[in-house]
Protein backbone atom coordinates (compact mmCIF):
# COMPACT_ATOMS: atom_id res chain seq x y z
CA UNK A 1 0.00 0.00 0.00
CA UNK A 2 3.03 2.29 0.44
CA UNK A 3 4.51 1.58 -3.00
CA UNK A 4 2.87 4.54 -4.74
CA UNK A 5 3.75 6.87 -1.88
CA UNK A 6 7.39 5.73 -1.95
CA UNK A 7 7.67 6.31 -5.70
CA UNK A 8 6.10 9.74 -5.34
CA UNK A 9 8.40 10.64 -2.48
CA UNK A 10 11.50 9.48 -4.37
CA UNK A 11 10.47 11.37 -7.49
CA UNK A 12 9.71 14.50 -5.51
CA UNK A 13 13.04 14.29 -3.65
CA UNK A 14 14.95 13.85 -6.90
CA UNK A 15 13.14 16.75 -8.59
CA UNK A 16 13.69 18.99 -5.56
CA UNK A 17 17.38 18.11 -5.44
CA UNK A 18 17.83 18.78 -9.15
CA UNK A 19 16.00 22.10 -8.77
CA UNK A 20 18.21 23.34 -5.92
CA UNK A 21 21.41 22.14 -7.57
CA UNK A 22 20.45 23.90 -10.78
CA UNK A 23 19.55 27.06 -8.84
CA UNK A 24 22.94 27.07 -7.09
CA UNK A 25 24.71 26.67 -10.44
CA UNK A 26 22.75 29.55 -11.93
CA UNK A 27 23.49 31.79 -8.92
CA UNK A 28 27.21 30.96 -9.04
CA UNK A 29 27.33 31.71 -12.76
CA UNK A 30 25.47 35.00 -12.41
CA UNK A 31 27.64 36.07 -9.46
CA UNK A 32 30.85 35.35 -11.33
CA UNK A 33 29.58 37.26 -14.36
CA UNK A 34 28.73 40.20 -12.11
CA UNK A 35 32.26 40.09 -10.70
CA UNK A 36 33.70 40.27 -14.23
CA UNK A 37 31.32 43.08 -15.13
CA UNK A 38 32.42 44.97 -12.00
CA UNK A 39 36.11 44.47 -12.81
CA UNK A 40 36.03 45.96 -16.31
CA UNK A 41 35.15 49.61 -15.50
CA UNK A 42 37.42 49.67 -12.45
CA UNK A 43 40.29 48.23 -14.48
CA UNK A 44 39.70 50.83 -17.19
CA UNK A 45 39.74 53.70 -14.67
CA UNK A 46 42.90 52.43 -13.00
CA UNK A 47 44.67 51.89 -16.30
CA UNK A 48 43.60 55.31 -17.58
CA UNK A 49 44.76 57.04 -14.39
CA UNK A 50 48.02 55.13 -14.38
CA UNK A 51 48.74 55.94 -18.02
CA UNK A 52 48.17 59.61 -17.35
CA UNK A 53 50.60 59.49 -14.44
CA UNK A 54 53.16 57.80 -16.67
CA UNK A 55 53.11 60.92 -18.87
CA UNK A 56 54.44 62.95 -15.97
CA UNK A 57 58.02 63.56 -17.15
CA UNK A 58 59.09 65.03 -13.82
CA UNK A 59 58.13 61.89 -11.93
CA UNK A 60 60.02 59.75 -14.44
CA UNK A 61 63.16 61.81 -13.99
CA UNK A 62 62.94 61.43 -10.20
CA UNK A 63 63.05 57.68 -10.62
CA UNK A 64 66.06 57.91 -12.88
CA UNK A 65 67.89 59.97 -10.25
CA UNK A 66 69.69 58.75 -7.15
CA UNK A 67 66.47 59.05 -5.15
CA UNK A 68 65.32 55.70 -6.57
CA UNK A 69 65.71 53.07 -3.82
CA UNK A 70 68.28 50.29 -4.36
CA UNK A 71 66.80 46.99 -5.51
CA UNK A 72 68.09 43.43 -5.53
CA UNK A 73 66.69 40.97 -8.06
CA UNK A 74 66.51 37.34 -6.91
CA UNK A 75 66.37 34.77 -9.70
CA UNK A 76 65.65 31.18 -8.59
CA UNK A 77 66.88 28.81 -11.30
CA UNK A 78 66.35 25.11 -11.90
CA UNK A 79 67.32 23.43 -15.19
CA UNK A 80 67.41 26.78 -17.00
CA UNK A 81 70.54 26.23 -19.12
CA UNK A 82 68.61 27.10 -22.31
CA UNK A 83 67.38 30.49 -21.07
CA UNK A 84 69.53 31.64 -18.13
CA UNK A 85 72.06 33.49 -20.29
CA UNK A 86 69.45 35.68 -22.01
CA UNK A 87 67.59 36.21 -18.73
CA UNK A 88 70.67 37.50 -16.91
CA UNK A 89 71.73 39.65 -19.88
CA UNK A 90 68.28 41.25 -19.81
CA UNK A 91 68.69 42.01 -16.11
CA UNK A 92 72.14 43.54 -16.62
CA UNK A 93 70.66 45.77 -19.32
CA UNK A 94 67.90 47.15 -17.10
CA UNK A 95 67.72 50.91 -16.74
CA UNK A 96 67.97 51.42 -13.01
CA UNK A 97 70.46 53.50 -10.98
CA UNK A 98 71.24 51.04 -8.16
CA UNK A 99 70.62 47.38 -8.99
CA UNK A 100 72.08 44.12 -7.67
CA UNK A 101 71.34 40.65 -9.08
CA UNK A 102 71.40 37.33 -7.23
CA UNK A 103 70.94 34.14 -9.26
CA UNK A 104 70.28 31.08 -7.09
CA UNK A 105 70.87 27.71 -8.73
CA UNK A 106 68.63 25.24 -6.94
CA UNK A 107 70.73 22.13 -7.49
CA UNK A 108 70.08 21.93 -11.23
CA UNK A 109 71.31 18.65 -12.75
CA UNK A 110 71.76 20.31 -16.15
CA UNK A 111 74.41 22.86 -17.20
CA UNK A 112 72.82 25.91 -15.56
CA UNK A 113 75.74 26.46 -13.18
CA UNK A 114 78.48 25.94 -15.77
CA UNK A 115 76.69 28.17 -18.26
CA UNK A 116 76.67 30.98 -15.69
CA UNK A 117 80.30 30.43 -14.69
CA UNK A 118 81.55 30.46 -18.30
CA UNK A 119 79.45 33.32 -19.61
CA UNK A 120 79.85 35.76 -16.72
CA UNK A 121 83.37 34.79 -15.56
CA UNK A 122 82.33 33.85 -12.04
CA UNK A 123 84.85 33.35 -9.26
CA UNK A 124 84.33 31.92 -5.80
CA UNK A 125 83.76 34.47 -3.04
CA UNK A 126 82.65 34.77 0.58
CA UNK A 127 79.63 36.71 1.75
CA UNK A 128 78.34 37.55 5.23
CA UNK A 129 74.64 36.72 5.13
CA UNK A 130 71.74 37.92 7.26
CA UNK A 131 70.22 34.53 8.08
CA UNK A 132 67.89 35.47 10.95
CA UNK A 133 64.95 33.06 11.22
CA UNK A 134 65.00 32.06 7.56
CA UNK A 135 66.07 28.46 7.07
CA UNK A 136 67.09 26.80 3.81
CA UNK A 137 69.01 23.94 2.23
CA UNK A 138 72.83 24.05 2.38
CA UNK A 139 74.79 26.31 0.04
CA UNK A 140 77.52 24.70 -2.03
CA UNK A 141 79.35 27.82 -3.17
CA UNK A 142 78.88 31.56 -3.70
CA UNK A 143 80.33 33.25 -6.79
CA UNK A 144 80.75 36.83 -7.94
CA UNK A 145 81.23 37.99 -11.52
CA UNK A 146 84.60 39.49 -12.48
CA UNK A 147 83.02 41.55 -15.27
CA UNK A 148 79.72 42.47 -13.59
CA UNK A 149 80.39 43.37 -9.91
CA UNK A 150 76.67 43.61 -9.14
CA UNK A 151 76.07 39.98 -10.17
CA UNK A 152 76.10 37.26 -7.50
CA UNK A 153 75.61 33.55 -8.18
CA UNK A 154 74.72 31.02 -5.47
CA UNK A 155 74.90 27.28 -6.03
CA UNK A 156 72.88 25.31 -3.47
CA UNK A 157 71.34 21.93 -2.86
CA UNK A 158 67.88 21.36 -4.28
CA UNK A 159 65.10 22.64 -2.06
CA UNK A 160 62.53 23.90 -4.59
CA UNK A 161 61.75 27.45 -5.68
CA UNK A 162 60.73 28.99 -2.33
CA UNK A 163 63.86 27.64 -0.66
CA UNK A 164 66.01 29.14 -3.42
CA UNK A 165 64.35 32.54 -2.99
CA UNK A 166 64.93 32.39 0.77
CA UNK A 167 68.64 31.80 0.17
CA UNK A 168 68.74 34.89 -2.00
CA UNK A 169 66.76 36.83 0.60
CA UNK A 170 69.49 36.19 3.21
CA UNK A 171 71.97 37.91 0.88
CA UNK A 172 69.83 40.97 0.11
CA UNK A 173 71.12 44.25 1.56
CA UNK A 174 68.70 46.62 -0.18
CA UNK A 175 65.31 47.85 1.15
CA UNK A 176 63.49 46.36 -1.86
CA UNK A 177 63.87 43.06 -3.62
CA UNK A 178 62.37 41.71 -6.81
CA UNK A 179 61.71 38.06 -7.66
CA UNK A 180 61.48 36.87 -11.26
CA UNK A 181 61.59 33.43 -12.81
CA UNK A 182 64.80 32.36 -14.53
CA UNK A 183 62.96 31.72 -17.79
CA UNK A 184 61.73 35.32 -17.84
CA UNK A 185 62.92 38.57 -19.43
CA UNK A 186 62.28 42.04 -18.02
CA UNK A 187 61.78 45.02 -20.29
CA UNK A 188 64.62 47.53 -19.89
CA UNK A 189 62.41 50.10 -18.12
CA UNK A 190 60.36 47.59 -16.12
CA UNK A 191 61.94 48.31 -12.72
CA UNK A 192 61.64 52.06 -13.22
CA UNK A 193 57.91 51.60 -13.66
CA UNK A 194 57.22 49.02 -10.98
CA UNK A 195 59.10 50.95 -8.27
CA UNK A 196 57.09 54.16 -8.74
CA UNK A 197 54.35 53.31 -6.22
CA UNK A 198 57.05 52.95 -3.54
CA UNK A 199 58.40 56.47 -4.04
CA UNK A 200 55.54 58.53 -5.49
CA UNK A 201 52.78 57.85 -2.96
CA UNK A 202 52.39 58.14 0.79
CA UNK A 203 50.41 54.88 1.03
CA UNK A 204 53.20 52.83 2.66
CA UNK A 205 53.41 50.43 -0.27
CA UNK A 206 54.80 47.03 0.75
CA UNK A 207 54.54 45.13 -2.53
CA UNK A 208 53.97 45.82 -6.23
CA UNK A 209 53.23 43.40 -9.04
CA UNK A 210 53.85 43.89 -12.75
CA UNK A 211 52.39 42.44 -15.93
CA UNK A 212 53.53 39.07 -17.26
CA UNK A 213 53.50 38.59 -21.03
CA UNK A 214 54.03 35.55 -23.26
CA UNK A 215 57.44 35.60 -24.97
CA UNK A 216 56.74 32.65 -27.31
CA UNK A 217 57.06 33.90 -30.88
CA UNK A 218 58.95 37.08 -29.91
CA UNK A 219 62.48 37.84 -31.09
CA UNK A 220 65.10 38.40 -28.38
CA UNK A 221 68.39 40.26 -28.87
CA UNK A 222 70.92 40.98 -26.13
CA UNK A 223 68.41 39.89 -23.52
CA UNK A 224 65.64 42.20 -24.79
CA UNK A 225 62.43 41.57 -26.74
CA UNK A 226 62.98 43.56 -29.93
CA UNK A 227 60.05 42.27 -31.98
CA UNK A 228 56.73 41.32 -30.42
CA UNK A 229 54.80 38.68 -32.33
CA UNK A 230 51.99 36.36 -31.42
CA UNK A 231 53.08 32.74 -30.83
CA UNK A 232 52.77 30.41 -33.79
CA UNK A 233 51.74 27.65 -31.41
CA UNK A 234 47.97 27.88 -30.96
CA UNK A 235 48.03 26.72 -27.33
CA UNK A 236 50.49 29.49 -26.45
CA UNK A 237 48.33 32.00 -28.34
CA UNK A 238 45.34 31.02 -26.23
CA UNK A 239 47.40 31.80 -23.15
CA UNK A 240 48.18 35.30 -24.49
CA UNK A 241 44.47 36.12 -24.34
CA UNK A 242 44.16 34.47 -20.95
CA UNK A 243 47.07 36.43 -19.47
CA UNK A 244 45.74 39.75 -20.75
CA UNK A 245 42.33 39.09 -19.19
CA UNK A 246 43.79 37.92 -15.87
CA UNK A 247 46.40 40.64 -15.42
CA UNK A 248 44.87 43.63 -17.12
CA UNK A 249 41.33 43.21 -15.83
CA UNK A 250 41.20 41.33 -12.52
CA UNK A 251 44.44 42.56 -10.94
CA UNK A 252 44.02 46.17 -12.03
CA UNK A 253 40.56 46.25 -10.48
CA UNK A 254 41.79 44.63 -7.26
CA UNK A 255 44.71 47.06 -7.06
CA UNK A 256 42.37 50.04 -7.44
CA UNK A 257 40.31 48.81 -4.50
CA UNK A 258 43.36 47.99 -2.37
CA UNK A 259 42.62 44.28 -2.21
CA UNK A 260 45.22 42.67 -4.46
CA UNK A 261 45.92 39.22 -3.03
CA UNK A 262 48.15 37.81 -5.78
CA UNK A 263 51.45 39.01 -7.18
CA UNK A 264 52.80 36.69 -9.83
CA UNK A 265 55.89 34.76 -8.86
CA UNK A 266 57.27 35.70 -12.28
CA UNK A 267 57.51 39.42 -11.43
CA UNK A 268 57.02 41.21 -8.11
CA UNK A 269 58.81 43.78 -5.93
CA UNK A 270 58.60 43.63 -2.12
CA UNK A 271 59.87 45.42 0.94
CA UNK A 272 62.54 43.20 2.46
CA UNK A 273 61.82 44.11 6.10
CA UNK A 274 58.17 43.02 5.85
CA UNK A 275 59.03 39.83 3.94
CA UNK A 276 61.59 38.88 6.60
CA UNK A 277 59.17 39.80 9.42
CA UNK A 278 56.68 37.19 8.14
CA UNK A 279 59.36 34.51 7.79
CA UNK A 280 60.14 34.76 4.10
CA UNK A 281 58.72 32.31 1.59
CA UNK A 282 56.90 29.17 2.71
CA UNK A 283 58.70 26.09 1.40
CA UNK A 284 55.79 23.70 2.07
CA UNK A 285 53.41 25.02 -0.60
CA UNK A 286 53.47 25.31 -4.39
CA UNK A 287 51.65 28.64 -4.02
CA UNK A 288 54.52 30.43 -2.29
CA UNK A 289 53.96 33.70 -4.20
CA UNK A 290 50.33 34.08 -3.07
CA UNK A 291 51.23 32.79 0.40
CA UNK A 292 53.83 35.54 0.88
CA UNK A 293 51.42 38.28 -0.20
CA UNK A 294 48.69 37.00 2.14
CA UNK A 295 51.16 36.79 5.03
CA UNK A 296 52.24 40.37 4.38
CA UNK A 297 48.60 41.51 4.23
CA UNK A 298 47.89 39.68 7.46
CA UNK A 299 50.94 41.09 9.24
CA UNK A 300 50.03 44.68 8.39
CA UNK A 301 46.36 44.26 9.28
CA UNK A 302 47.03 42.53 12.59
CA UNK A 303 49.51 45.24 13.60
CA UNK A 304 47.03 47.97 12.53
CA UNK A 305 49.59 49.48 10.17
CA UNK A 306 48.24 51.37 7.11
CA UNK A 307 49.67 49.93 3.90
CA UNK A 308 49.03 49.25 0.23
CA UNK A 309 49.71 46.49 -2.30
CA UNK A 310 49.72 47.72 -5.89
CA UNK A 311 49.74 46.46 -9.47
CA UNK A 312 51.11 48.42 -12.42
CA UNK A 313 50.31 47.37 -16.00
CA UNK A 314 53.09 48.86 -18.13
CA UNK A 315 56.23 47.09 -16.82
CA UNK A 316 56.30 43.75 -18.60
CA UNK A 317 58.04 40.54 -17.63
CA UNK A 318 58.19 38.12 -20.56
CA UNK A 319 57.89 34.44 -19.76
CA UNK A 320 57.78 31.25 -21.78
CA UNK A 321 54.36 29.58 -21.89
CA UNK A 322 53.83 25.81 -22.21
CA UNK A 323 53.19 24.68 -25.78
CA UNK A 324 52.16 21.17 -24.84
CA UNK A 325 48.88 20.11 -23.21
CA UNK A 326 50.65 17.85 -20.72
CA UNK A 327 52.86 20.63 -19.37
CA UNK A 328 50.04 23.17 -19.42
CA UNK A 329 47.69 20.85 -17.52
CA UNK A 330 50.37 20.21 -14.90
CA UNK A 331 50.97 23.94 -14.55
CA UNK A 332 47.28 24.79 -14.09
CA UNK A 333 46.69 21.93 -11.70
CA UNK A 334 49.67 23.13 -9.66
CA UNK A 335 48.39 26.72 -9.64
CA UNK A 336 45.02 25.55 -8.40
CA UNK A 337 46.54 23.48 -5.62
CA UNK A 338 48.73 26.39 -4.57
CA UNK A 339 45.76 28.76 -4.38
CA UNK A 340 43.71 26.27 -2.36
CA UNK A 341 46.61 25.65 0.02
CA UNK A 342 46.84 29.39 0.67
CA UNK A 343 43.10 29.75 1.21
CA UNK A 344 43.14 26.79 3.59
CA UNK A 345 46.01 28.22 5.65
CA UNK A 346 44.36 31.62 5.90
CA UNK A 347 40.76 30.48 6.28
CA UNK A 348 40.41 32.44 9.53
CA UNK A 349 40.64 35.64 7.44
CA UNK A 350 37.65 34.72 5.27
CA UNK A 351 34.48 36.68 6.16
CA UNK A 352 36.37 38.18 9.09
CA UNK A 353 35.73 41.95 9.35
CA UNK A 354 39.06 42.31 11.17
CA UNK A 355 40.77 41.91 7.79
CA UNK A 356 38.69 44.53 6.00
CA UNK A 357 38.03 44.27 2.28
CA UNK A 358 40.56 41.45 1.94
CA UNK A 359 38.63 39.21 4.34
CA UNK A 360 35.11 40.29 3.43
CA UNK A 361 35.36 40.63 -0.35
CA UNK A 362 38.62 39.49 -1.95
CA UNK A 363 39.06 36.05 -0.38
CA UNK A 364 35.35 35.10 -0.61
CA UNK A 365 35.40 36.12 -4.27
CA UNK A 366 38.49 33.99 -4.74
CA UNK A 367 36.64 31.01 -3.26
CA UNK A 368 33.81 31.63 -5.71
CA UNK A 369 36.00 31.90 -8.80
CA UNK A 370 38.67 29.31 -7.94
CA UNK A 371 36.82 26.71 -5.86
CA UNK A 372 33.11 26.81 -6.67
CA UNK A 373 32.95 28.20 -10.19
CA UNK A 374 34.88 25.42 -12.04
CA UNK A 375 32.69 22.73 -10.46
CA UNK A 376 29.49 24.68 -11.15
CA UNK A 377 30.48 25.32 -14.77
CA UNK A 378 31.30 21.72 -15.68
CA UNK A 379 28.41 20.28 -13.68
CA UNK A 380 26.09 22.83 -15.30
CA UNK A 381 27.08 21.69 -18.79
CA UNK A 382 26.51 18.05 -17.82
CA UNK A 383 23.10 18.78 -16.31
CA UNK A 384 21.91 20.71 -19.36
CA UNK A 385 22.87 17.84 -21.66
CA UNK A 386 21.07 15.35 -19.38
CA UNK A 387 17.98 17.56 -19.23
CA UNK A 388 17.85 17.82 -23.02
CA UNK A 389 18.32 14.05 -23.40
CA UNK A 390 15.50 13.34 -20.94
CA UNK A 391 13.22 15.90 -22.53
CA UNK A 392 13.17 18.09 -19.41
CA UNK A 393 14.68 21.06 -21.25
CA UNK A 394 13.53 22.37 -24.58
CA UNK A 395 16.31 22.18 -27.14
CA UNK A 396 15.66 25.75 -28.29
CA UNK A 397 15.99 27.02 -24.73
CA UNK A 398 19.19 25.00 -24.33
CA UNK A 399 20.67 26.55 -27.46
CA UNK A 400 19.65 30.05 -26.33
CA UNK A 401 21.20 29.63 -22.86
CA UNK A 402 24.39 28.18 -24.32
CA UNK A 403 24.65 31.05 -26.80
CA UNK A 404 24.25 33.62 -24.00
CA UNK A 405 26.95 31.94 -21.88
CA UNK A 406 29.48 31.81 -24.68
CA UNK A 407 28.65 35.30 -25.93
CA UNK A 408 29.26 36.76 -22.49
CA UNK A 409 32.61 34.97 -22.25
CA UNK A 410 33.61 36.30 -25.67
CA UNK A 411 32.60 39.84 -24.69
CA UNK A 412 34.70 39.76 -21.50
CA UNK A 413 37.77 38.58 -23.40
CA UNK A 414 37.19 41.06 -26.23
CA UNK A 415 36.74 44.02 -23.89
CA UNK A 416 39.95 43.06 -22.07
CA UNK A 417 41.84 43.01 -25.37
CA UNK A 418 40.35 46.32 -26.46
CA UNK A 419 41.34 47.83 -23.12
CA UNK A 420 44.90 46.56 -23.54
CA UNK A 421 45.17 47.77 -27.10
CA UNK A 422 43.70 51.21 -26.33
CA UNK A 423 46.09 51.97 -23.47
CA UNK A 424 49.24 49.90 -24.10
CA UNK A 425 49.10 49.20 -27.87
CA UNK A 426 51.23 46.08 -27.76
CA UNK A 427 49.81 44.72 -31.03
CA UNK A 428 51.17 46.89 -33.86
CA UNK A 429 50.30 44.64 -36.80
CA UNK A 430 46.64 44.61 -37.98
CA UNK A 431 46.86 40.87 -38.61
CA UNK A 432 47.95 40.32 -34.99
CA UNK A 433 44.96 42.31 -33.73
CA UNK A 434 42.58 40.27 -35.89
CA UNK A 435 44.28 37.02 -34.88
CA UNK A 436 44.13 37.72 -31.15
CA UNK A 437 40.47 38.76 -31.38
CA UNK A 438 39.65 35.49 -33.17
CA UNK A 439 41.59 33.62 -30.49
CA UNK A 440 39.55 35.38 -27.81
CA UNK A 441 36.42 33.97 -29.42
CA UNK A 442 37.76 30.46 -29.98
CA UNK A 443 39.09 30.04 -26.42
CA UNK A 444 35.53 29.99 -25.08
CA UNK A 445 34.75 26.83 -27.04
CA UNK A 446 36.80 24.15 -25.33
CA UNK A 447 39.90 25.77 -23.82
CA UNK A 448 38.06 27.55 -21.01
CA UNK A 449 36.21 24.35 -20.12
CA UNK A 450 39.45 22.37 -20.24
CA UNK A 451 41.02 24.83 -17.78
CA UNK A 452 38.06 24.31 -15.45
CA UNK A 453 38.61 20.55 -15.58
CA UNK A 454 42.29 21.02 -14.68
CA UNK A 455 41.29 23.24 -11.77
CA UNK A 456 38.86 20.58 -10.56
CA UNK A 457 41.70 18.05 -10.74
CA UNK A 458 43.81 20.40 -8.62
CA UNK A 459 40.92 20.63 -6.18
CA UNK A 460 40.74 16.85 -5.82
CA UNK A 461 44.51 16.58 -5.40
CA UNK A 462 44.44 19.23 -2.69
CA UNK A 463 41.74 17.54 -0.63
CA UNK A 464 43.41 14.15 -1.12
CA UNK A 465 46.46 15.63 0.58
CA UNK A 466 48.90 14.95 -2.25
CA UNK A 467 52.44 16.11 -1.53
CA UNK A 468 53.17 19.49 -3.16
CA UNK A 469 55.48 19.33 -6.16
CA UNK A 470 56.47 21.74 -8.92
CA UNK A 471 57.07 19.13 -11.58
CA UNK A 472 59.01 20.01 -14.73
CA UNK A 473 58.33 21.86 -17.96
CA UNK A 474 60.26 21.56 -21.19
CA UNK A 475 62.06 24.83 -22.01
CA UNK A 476 62.34 25.55 -25.71
CA UNK A 477 64.40 28.69 -25.18
CA UNK A 478 63.96 32.13 -26.71
CA UNK A 479 64.06 33.05 -30.38
CA UNK A 480 67.42 34.82 -30.21
CA UNK A 481 69.22 36.92 -32.81
CA UNK A 482 73.02 37.16 -32.68
CA UNK A 483 74.50 39.78 -30.40
CA UNK A 484 75.66 42.89 -32.03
Amino acid sequence: MFEGVFEFTTTAWFATTIFWVSLVIVIVGLTQNLVYAWCLPHAWRELNDHTQREDDHAGWEILRSRSAPPITIIVPAYNEANTIRESVMALLALQYPDLRIIVVNDGSPDNTAQTMIDKFKLVETYLVRDIGTIKHKPIRQIYRSEIYPSLLFIDKENGKKADAINVGLTCVRTPLFCVIDADSLLESTALLGVVRPFVETSDNVIAVGGTVGIVNGCTVKNGQVIDYKLPKNFLARLQVVEYIRAFLMARLAASRKGSLAIISGAFGVFRRDIAVAVGGYDTTTVGEDMELVLKMHRHMLETDTPYAVRYVPEPVCWTEAPEDLKFLSNQRTRWQRGALECLSRHKSMIFNPKYGRLGMVTLPTFILTELISPIAEIFGYILMVIFVALGWLDIRFFIAITAIIFTYGVLISTFSLLLEQDEIERFSRPKDIVSVLLTAIIENFGFRQLCSIWRIRGLFQHFRGMKPTWGTMERRGFSVTPEG
